[in-house]
C-alpha cells in the first residue's frame, strides 16, 4: 500500500542519513551573500561557515517560493506517494509556512485527488526536525495522513531547544537582538544562551566559556525534564565540531537519551546564529502511548493556548530571568486597574482571566468546568511565555492556596521572580463598584461578577502563605504602591 510523503524544509537540519533512510523530501531555504544566491545543499556547510568568518558582508535568507513546494508535491505524486504532509518551521520567524500554504491551494486545483497537508511545527531547526521526525517514522510504519500529522504535532508541542552562541554579532546583524546589547555583550566577553519553546525564542543566561556553556546547556535541559522519562535528543553546531562531540559526550554521561542524534546547521540556519554556535533540542516521549481520547482533550488544550496567545498581541521584549507578578483579591477589589497601573510603567504580558475567559467563551457561565478549562489554558501559556524570557502578570482572584500553589510550581520551574500582590479594598467600595459594573459605567471593566458572587468568594479566600505586597486599591493615589512594585521589578531587570 502506497504510504505518504514527508516534504519538510531545510531549516529542520536532520542529519542526511535519517532523510534518505525515510524518504524525506527536503525543500531548501536560500541565501543571498555576496551579490550570489544559494540554496541550502549547493555548499558545503563547512565551507559556507569558512566564507562567513571572513566576508565583511553579511548574508540574508529567504523562504522557499510557492513553486518549490507545489514541485516537490509533483514529485512525490509521481513517486506514488498516497498524499503529502508537508511540515514547516514556526511561522513566527518565517515565511515558510505562508509559502507551503501556497502550494498547497494550488495543489489541491492541479490535483484534487491528491491530498495534501501543510502544518507549522512551531519549532525551529531540530525542535522542528525532532516533529518531521516523528511524521517521517509514523509514515514508515503506515501511519494515515491525519495519524502522521497528530504525531508531528505531539513532538512538535513535546520539543524544545536551548543554545549556546560564540557572540551576539550575527544576531545583530539580523536584527533579532539590538546593536547596544551585542555591544555590551562583546565588552564583556560574554556568550549568550538561547532558549526555544514552542517556537517562542528568549534569553536563558550567559557564560563566559564554552566549557561553562556546555555544562549550563546540559543542566538547562536536566532542570526541565523528569527523571525516568525517556527523552530523544540532538546535538547541533554550526561550525564547532569540536564542541559537539564534547557536549554530545557530556549529554551521553548525565541524560542517558533514548536515542542521540547529532547535526551540523545548514548554511541558511548558521547565518542567524553565526559560527561557533552548540545546541541541544530534546523532546520528552512519555506522552507516546496516549491514548485517542488524551489526544483529543490535548488537542483542544493546544487549540486554547493559540487562541488566547493570539488574544494578547505584541508581547513584550524578553529577558534573562522574566518576572511573573501574580494578583491576587476579590472581584472588585481592584485588580484589574493595578494591574494596567503596573503595565504602564514596566513592560510585560498582562494575561487578564476575564478577558481569556471570553477569548475561549462567548457567553461564560463560570462554571468548574469553564474555569478547569480556563486555567489549564492559562497556566500553560504563562509557562511558554516565562521560558521565552517574557515578564508576565496574571490579573485573576487567586484566592487560595490551591489556585496559587500552580503558580509557585511554574515559577520555580522556568526561574522566573515571583512577586505575590494582594489586593484589596473596604466592602463599600467594593459594593459601589461591582454597582457601577452592573450599570457598565466603566467600559475598561472586563468582569461581569456580580455582589452575589463577592459574597460567595468572600467566605472562600485564604491568606497568602509566602512573602507579598499588600495594596488597598481605595486609596486616593496608588502611586506608592506601584512605585514599590516597579522598584521591586526593576531591582532585578534580568
Amino acid at each position: 500500500m502506497p504510504r505518504i510523503a514527508i516534504v519538510a524544509d531545510s531549516s529542520a537540519c536532520l542529519p542526511a542519513g535519517l532523510i534518505r533512510e525515510f524518504g524525506i523530501v527536503v525543500v531548501p531555504l536560500a541565501i543571498h551573500f555576496n551579490g550570489e544566491l544559494y540554496h541550502d545543499g549547493d555548499i558545503a556547510p563547512d565551507q559556507f561557515i569558512e566564507r562567513l568568518r571572513t566576508s565583511e558582508h553579511y548574508p540574508t535568507t529567504a523562504a522557499p517560493a510557492p513553486g518549490e513546494f507545489l514541485d516537490a508535491f509533483r514529485r512525490v505524486q509521481e513517486a506514488g506517494a498516497s498524499g503529502a504532509l508537508c511540515l514547516t518551521l514556526s511561522s513566527r520567524y518565517s515565511g515558510t509556512y505562508g509559502s507551503a500554504a501556497q502550494a498547497r491551494e494550488l495543489a489541491a486545483q492541479k490535483s484534487p485527488d491528491f491530498p495534501v497537508r501543510t502544518l507549522d511545527t512551531g519549532g525551529i531547526a531540530m525542535a522542528h526536525g525532532l516533529a518531521v521526525l516523528a511524521a517521517a517514522r509514523a509514515a514508515a510504519a503506515g501511519a494515515t495522513l491525519e495519524e502522521a500529522a497528530a504525531a508531528a504535532e505531539r513532538a512538535g508541542m513535546e520539543s524544545n531547544l536551548v543554545g549556546l552562541l560564540d557572540g551576539t554579532r550575527y544576531l545583530a546583524k539580523s536584527g533579532r537582538v539590538p546593536w547596544i546589547l551585542h555591544l555590551a555583550a562583546s565588552a564583556l566577553g560574554v556568550k549568550p544562551l538561547i532558549a526555544s519553546t514552542k517556537g517562542t525564542i528568549g534569553a536563558a543566561g550567559r557564560v563566559r566559556t564554552h566549557e561553562q556553556g556546555i555544562e549550563r546547556l546540559v543542566q538547562f535541559v536536566k532542570e526541565r525534564t523528569v527523571v525516568d522519562v525517556p527523552i530523544r535528543m540532538a546535538v547541533m553546531h554550526a561550525g564547532a565540531p569540536e564542541h559537539a562531540r564534547e557536549l554530545a559526550d557530556r549529554v551521553k554521561r548525565v541524560l542517558s537519551p533514548e536515542e542521540l542524534l547529532e547535526t551540523e546547521f545548514t548554511p541558511a540556519m548558521a547565518v542567524h546564529t553565526g559560527p561557533g554556535f552548540v545546541g541541544l533540542a530534546w523532546q520528552t516521549l512519555e506522552r507516546a502511548a496516549e491514548s485517542a481520547t488524551e489526544h483529543r482533550s490535548s488537542y483542544w488544550r493546544r487549540r486554547d493556548i493559540a487562541s488566547l496567545a493570539d488574544a494578547l498581541g505584541p508581547l513584550p521584549r524578553p529577558v534573562e530571568r522574566p518576572a511573573l507578578v501574580v494578583l491576587s483579591g476579590l472581584p472588585g477589589s481592584g485588580k484589574s486597574h493595578l494591574a494596567r497601573e503596573i503595565a504602564a510603567r514596566y513592560s510585560l504580558a498582562v494575561l487578564a482571566s476575564d478577558a481569556l475567559r471570553r477569548t475561549l467563551v462567548k457567553r461564560p457561565t463560570y462554571s468548574p468546568k469553564e474555569s478547569a478549562r480556563l486555567f489549564a489554558a492559562v497556566h500553560a501559556l504563562l509557562e511558554d511565555l516565562l521560558r521565552g524570557g517574557v515578564p508576565v502578570l496574571l490579573d485573576a482572584t487567586n484566592l487560595k492556596e490551591t489556585h496559587r500553589r500552580p503558580l509557585y510550581e511554574i515559577a520555580e520551574r522556568t526561574g522566573a521572580r515571583l512577586l505575590l500582590v494582594d489586593v484589596r479594598a473596604g466592602e463599600g467600595v467594593v459594593r459601589q463598584r461591582l454597582n457601577a459594573r452592573r450599570a457598565r459605567e466603566n467600559p475598561a471593566d472586563r468582569s461581569e461578577a456580580t455582589i452575589e458572587v463577592y459574597e460567595m468568594m468572600r467566605q472562600e479566600a485564604e491568606p497568602i502563605e509566602r512573602p507579598h505586597f499588600v495594596v488597598d486599591t481605595a486609596v486616593d493615589d496608588l502611586t506608592p504602591a506601584v512605585d514599590s512594585i516597579v522598584s521591586e521589578l526593576g531591582q532585578h531587570p534580568g
